[in-house]
């Protein structure tokens, strides 16, 4: 073959096939993401040295205690722009990114890429108890929206290109292409077809190898080579599994409850993660450890190096540290984190049976890099992730058994314990379910009665031929179904049976019984639409009839397909429609309340339409969870008992609100407040 046959076919490649420019755009992605890795950790250590070597020299006079300004006049900056540029920066990034998968089509907008890498650069450089590698996601996960954007790709596509620049930045950051897959699958996109798979793979090999031509071909984490040295070593690790699930578990509830505590604080927003600086230079002025990302800690525990006694203390600070951080709104990942506090757990665990066992024992390194695995799997409820990337790292099959085991038993037990993860516990704050949204997708949060149509009109079994042509031609858009004397139907009169009449000589003796044909697959109105849509599909029907669950073959309407058209394009306007009651009345307006009430059997409201209930002004209804659906409430949604319901309260109405619920007899909870 010739190379102009070659450049031929690759051309026809790239026009002709579907996949080809995606993969060229995904390609695209990967490489500037590497770039971005690159300059960003550049410019962290630039922001390192700006801080505490020039930053420390000025204020030397105070000794070692002039650590404790570092953080926080860093802390200023970081909070200028998250509070006046991007609010979307604030915090470790990922949860925004899954809020724009789920609920914006992928759509981020520009000023994040600039404002997140400046602010965690800033955030990192000077201290906070905070990991480089949330930031990243974030940055290439809004480039690729934005390239996605760019070229006017479907929202599926969008989705699919933010996973690439998620990918991109943990294979960058890490230099850890297959785990930086897997976290985009697993965590962000939460997919692994091979459709949505290809792109990704080629966005991170992509910013891998310019991360490699940059930054080196070594992994994050130089490990020593161990192994499991004896069989009775898998009961060490299983209870090192158990620990890392409760660490994790810990990690999640203080951090949570640490960004409650500054979101209800009247404070400045801007001044906040100044505040959260200076206690974290406090802490650091005895355990400089907790600064920053803490990548040289990780290799020291890795390695040994770590003292029993401070390796159990660094799990506890650093958790403090990090919650600190990221609570009062500085900017960076809990990545890093998450592996610190297993690193120095495995460690501490390891000191303690190493040399103190009737078998032997692996040294307490190994224990360490199968800590980092198992904390951040139980933290993140990612255990491929969590494998492959210590996997990755170390380049040796021999540890793949502790870690998986270890791993297991650490999400296990964490899932058991909360449903929600790290990444998802913030966005269930603000009515969001991440669980529930990808499962049921867009018509599995829409009943059949918010898509059906009265069209139908019930006609007697005696109804003459004559009689029913004339009713047809009069109410042509309408669905005839034949009732016997109970008004219960028996059948279903087609358009195109009737119209097979007219061509009878003697229509006379011909009743509307004579025509109809059995009735087909029936639905109830409370059924979810993608239930409905499934039946219609299995046995191939246009319309199938809405039964009245009280009353015995009783029908109270027709759905077709085109409802169901109509109600998924509807859907996914009231989703920009839940994403602007969800920001602009909650993330944006200071000083509003998002608080969840649920519906009681003494309240009275099951049954209610919103618009009877009379809720106060200035309260905003967000969302409903019912069951495993989640519902976008408006004026005619029907309130069923144990519904959850999600609010903004505007401080003026708080009051008002608050004695609403109590009158009603109401279970609620504040949330948080912006």
């Amino acid at each position: 073959m010739t190379f102009k046959n070659i450049q031929k076919q690759f051309f026809m490649f790239l026009t002709g096939s579907r996949l080809a420019i995606p993969l060229v755009i995904a390609a695209l992605i990967g490489i500037a993401s590497g770039y971005i890795v690159v300059g960003f950790i550049k410019t962290l250590d630039f922001c390192h040295t700006l801080f505490f070597e020039q930053g420390k020299e000025s204020i030397s006079f105070l000794g070692k205690y002039a650590v404790i300004l570092i953080p926080a006049v860093g802390g200023i900056f970081v909070g200028l722009i998250v509070t006046f540029f991007a609010p979307e920066a604030k915090g470790h990034g990922v949860p925004e990114v899954m809020k724009s998968i789920v609920l914006q089509g992928g759509r981020i907008r520009p000023i994040v890429v600039v404002a997140k890498a400046i602010a965690s650069a800033l955030a990192i450089g000077s201290g906070a108890s905070v990991g480089r590698e949330g930031p990243i996601v974030q940055v290439g996960s809004a480039l690729g929206s934005n390239i996605g954007q760019l070229f006017r790709f479907s929202e599926s596509r969008i989705k699919n290109f933010v996973a690439c620049g998620a990918a991109a930045g943990i294979s960058g950051v890490f230099n850890t292409p297959i785990a930086g897959v897997m976290f985009a699958s697993e965590v962000i996109l939460r997919d692994f077809g091979a459709r949505a798979l290809s792109t990704v793979v080629v966005a991170a090999v992509s910013a891998s190898i310019v991360s490699r031509m940059y930054l080196g071909d070594a992994p994050a984490f130089i490990a020593p080579a161990y192994s499991l040295l004896s069989p009775f070593e898998m009961f060490i690790y299983l209870g090192l599994g158990v620990l890392s699930a409760f660490v994790a578990l810990a990690f999640i509830r203080i951090l949570h409850r640490s960004e409650k505590a500054f979101d209800n604080w009247s404070f400045p927003d801007w001044l906040k993660p100044a505040v959260g600086g200076l206690l974290i230079g406090i802490i650091g002025v005895y355990y400089p450890q907790i600064f920053g990302a803490g990548l040289s800690t990780i290799e020291q525990a890795i390695h040994g190096k770590l003292a029993l006694d401070i390796l159990f203390t660094l799990v506890i600070l650093k958790m403090i540290a990090t919650s600190l951080s990221l609570g009062s709104g500085s900017s960076g990942g809990v990545f890093a984190p998450a592996l610190f506090m297993g690193a120095v757990l495995g460690g501490g665990v390891g000191n303690l049976f190493f040399d103190n066992m009737p078998f032997e024992v692996a040294p307490p390194g190994a224990y360490a890099l199968v800590g980092m695995a198992s904390v951040f799997a139980a933290a993140a409820h990612a255990p491929v992730t969590a494998i492959l990337i210590v996997f990755e790292m170390t380049g040796d099959y021999k540890m793949i058994l502790p870690l998986m085991v270890t791993t297991v038993v650490a999400v296990s037990i964490s899932q058991l314990l909360s449903r929600e993860s790290i990444y998802t516990i913030k966005l269930k704050d603000r009515g969001i379910d991440i669980d529930s949204m990808e499962e049921v997708k867009v018509l599995g949060a829409v009943q059949v009665k918010d898509a059906m149509s009265d069209a139908c009109v019930n006609v007697p079994r005696t109804l003459s031929a004559k009689e029913l042509i004339d009713r047809m031609s009069k109410e042509k858009e309408k669905t005839f179904f034949i009732v016997n004397s109970d008004q219960e139907v028996t059948g279903m009169i087609y358009r195109k049976d009737v119209q097979d009449l007219l061509l009878e000589k003697n229509m006379g003796p011909i009743i509307a019984e004579d025509i109809a044909r059995p009735l087909p697959e029936y639905c109830f109105p409370d059924e979810p639409l993608s239930e409905a849509a499934q039946l219609m599909s299995e046995h191939h029907l246009r319309h199938i009839p809405v039964m009245d669950p009280a009353a015995k073959r009783k029908v109270i309407g027709i759905l077709s397909s085109e409802d169901i058209f109509n109600a998924y394009t509807q859907m996914t306007l009231k989703r920009d429609e839940l994403v602007s009651r969800i920001e602009q009345e909650g993330s944006f307006a200071t000083g509003t309340r998002h608080m969840r009430f649920s519906i009681s059997m003494r309240s009275g409201l099951g049954g209610k339409a919103i618009r009877d209930i009379d809720i106060p002004d200035g309260v905003v209804l967000t969302s409903i969870q019912r069951k495993k659906t989640t519902l976008i409430p408006e004026g005619h949604t029907v309130l069923k008992m144990h519904d959850k319901i999600w609010a903004v309260v505007h401080p003026q109405s708080e009051a008002k609100f608050l004695e609403w619920i109590k009158k009603k007899k109401l279970e609620k909870s504040l949330l948080d407040s912006e």
